[in-house]
């Protein structure tokens, strides 16, 4: 070899002679495979979240050991000996080999460099945000993922005189990601998904959106911000749960939502013991980073723990069964509530949720909806007060156990205890959805209407999802905006096609009937109406005028104690008495679907309200003698929604 041959060849040459370029590409290649071996296991036994560094940092710290250990030695059928110098000639045979030999192995040796950087660089990506090891599952890998518009449908969007802004900043929790071995857990990580979506309701100065209408995005893939505009928040909250026996990890994240930034991350190790303290921990350090007080009294705290975990698990699991409204989902949620109560007895919020689902179920128990037996009624709504007032003994504080004893005044007529109620939860939850939704209910219950709208758009700027849009739809019918109230049931159908919330497709096929669109209402709603027949004979009757077959069909029925026609359409028959009695036969079996014909204003040659009838025998019954419907005036303009 001449001693021109520049040094750089030389060394290239003894890298390649002493298989130090071999050594570069084995070790890159297998210290990628571990790092990718790591992301898998380490999250499986619940090993902190400094592990992935750990683990990355010695691989890292090896490979120049490695390098200089294949330079100096080299490994002979006698052993690991220190490296020969090279022969006469030696380096000029490999310098001046074709390059289809010289080549490779430098090639594999950059190779084996770049996948050991690469992994590197994701666990140090992934630390700074705060997701390392989570794999495709982790949450925000959804933020950087696109999808096509065209697959979710978006909320209408109506173009009312805005409301007055509210100034706080709003955040919605999308549902955490049930990281569990088995896959199994999926109800006590939408659990943990509600619990802390509860606790940050209870800053005041941060506006909790979206409570039931983000679950719509669980398993999606949405650009987050996207995810932001359509629930229209300007900060996501969200995270992965992983629970393995009385182990736990929770990993939660804070999103600029407008950004689609990560603001705020932390892992939690603990166990299941302190589920209560990291809920808490995540709160305050939301508002540590968006900088609004906690606001909280003397000696209270953001969360009301349990020391029996078992009765935390079984109330996890009731909320999960009460998010599905329907007949065996509350009757579910009922035996979990009351499981939990047994266990401990003294936890305001088991209490609570039981009152929730024992006032909720007459809604659901007769067979097209709300029960037509008064003593189903009577001994659900009594079990609700009994469990609602053991949950405000106590805890005075808890807002869903107001709402609940609101909910069981309310359904018994008992207006003025029910608004009561309403108003006390509003001022201890400000953005208690249910109670906006509910309070809304009794104002169009209660012949105030207009009230009725603030309340229920109150209600659906916080939850966009089928049961507020029904409480809109409804509010927006008895104040005369037929056209507005169509839209939001339009909207409502989509998010719910299966008719899980069964108000949504009997209200919207109601008004279809009394629009004259009977046919059509029959191709949309029929497998879901209360009577097909007799809707489809109210249907022929108001076309024709001529109500002798629809009579020959209900009067039987309503003689053997079966709903069959609404009272709205006797009166649109003209058949007033006729109307006046339906609705009381509601009020006997159906106290509060009794009430949702009470103030229908649509009969087109007089609402059932105006008759004397309705005055001297339907209001005294129903504590309401004297009232007057007071709708919103035509040209007034509608709260923002």
């Amino acid at each position: 070899m001449s001693d021109q041959t520049p040094g750089y060849q030389r060394f290239f040459a003894e890298l390649k002679r002493r298989r130090v370029f071999r050594v570069m590409a084995v070790y890159g290649a297998v210290g990628f495979v571990i790092i990718q071996i790591a992301e898998l296991i380490v999250p499986a036994l619940l090993l902190p979240e400094w592990t992935y560094r750990f683990i990355t940092l010695l691989l890292l710290l090896g490979f120049p050991i490695a390098v200089i250990l294949a330079w100096a030695f080299e490994l002979t059928p006698e052993g690991v000996k220190r490296t020969e110098e090279a022969s006469p000639g030696e380096l000029t045979r490999i310098i001046e080999a074709p390059a289809s030999k010289r080549w490779p192995a430098g090639i594999l040796a950059l190779a084996g460099v770049t996948a050991l950087v690469i992994g590197a660089w994701y666990v140090g990506r992934s630390s700074v945000d705060g997701n390392p090891g989570s794999g495709n599952a982790d949450p925000a890998a959804r933020g950087s993922e696109s999808s096509d518009p065209s697959a979710t449908e978006r909320p209408i969007q109506l173009s009312y005189v805005d409301a007055e802004e509210d100034p706080r900043p709003s955040i919605a929790v999308l549902p955490f990601v049930d990281l569990s071995q088995g896959g199994d857990q999926e109800y006590f990580s939408d659990g943990i998904t509600e619990e802390i979506l509860n606790t940050l309701s209870r800053i005041e100065e941060l506006k909790v959106t979206a409570r039931t209408s983000a679950f719509a995005y669980k398993g999606t893939s949405m650009d987050l911000r996207e995810v932001g505009r359509e629930l229209d928040v300007e900060y996501l909250l969200e995270g992965s749960v992983r629970k393995a026996g009385d182990q736990l990890r929770i990993t939660a994240q804070l999103i600029d939502a407008r950004q689609n930034s990560h603001l705020w991350s932390e892992t939690y190790d603990r166990r299941l013991e302190n589920v209560f303290e990291i809920q808490s921990e995540i709160a305050e350090s939301i508002a540590e980073e968006l900088t609004i007080p906690l606001g909280l009294d003397e000696g209270e705290t953001l969360v009301v723990p349990t020391g029996d975990l078992e009765a935390y698990d079984l109330y996890l699991a009731g909320r999960a069964s009460m998010r599905d409204r329907g007949l065996a989902e509350i009757l579910r949620a009922i035996e979990l509530f009351e499981a939990a109560v047994a266990r401990d007895s003294t936890w305001a919020p088991a209490w609570s949720g039981l009152a929730e689902s024992l006032a909720l179920y007459p809604f659901y128990a007769g067979d097209s909806g709300e029960s037509e037996d008064p003593a189903v009624w009577r001994k659900s709504l009594g079990d609700a007060e009994e469990a609602a007032r053991r949950a405000l003994q106590l805890d005075p504080r808890n807002a869903s156990a107001r709402v609940a004893l609101g909910n069981t005044y309310r359904d018994r007529w008992q207006w003025d205890a029910a608004e009561r109620e309403y108003q006390r939860a509003i001022e201890l939850d400000v953005d208690n959805v249910e109670a906006h939704a509910q309070y809304a209910e009794l104002l169009f219950y209660t012949s105030r209407p207009a009230d009725a709208l603030v309340e229920a758009a109150r209600a659906l700027s916080l939850d966009r999802s089928p049961i507020r849009l029904n409480v809109m739809g409804w509010s927006l019918w008895l104040n005369g905006r037929r056209e507005e109230a169509r839209a939001i049931y339009e909207e409502a159908m989509r998010i719910d096609p299966e008719g899980r919330v069964h108000y949504v497709h009997n209200s919207f096929a109601l008004m279809e009937l009394q629009d004259g669109r009977y046919r059509e209402a029959l191709d949309r709603f029929g497998a879901v109406l209360w009577d097909t027949t007799a809707f489809r004979l109210a249907g022929e009757a108001l076309e024709s005028g001529d109500a002798t077959e629809l009579l020959a069909y209900a009067e039987p029925r309503e003689r053997q104690g079966r709903f069959v026609v609404f009272p709205s359409i006797w009166a649109y028959l003209g058949m007033h008495d006729h109307a006046v009695d339906a609705l009381g036969w509601l009020l006997d079996r159906r106290p509060y679907g009794g009430l949702g014909g009470v103030w229908d204003p649509e009969p087109f040659d007089a609402p059932v309200f105006e008759h004397r009838r309705f005055k001297t025998e339907i209001l005294p019954r129903i504590n309401l003698e004297g009232r007057e419907f007071r709708p919103l005036p035509p040209d007034a303009a509608l709260p923002a929604y």
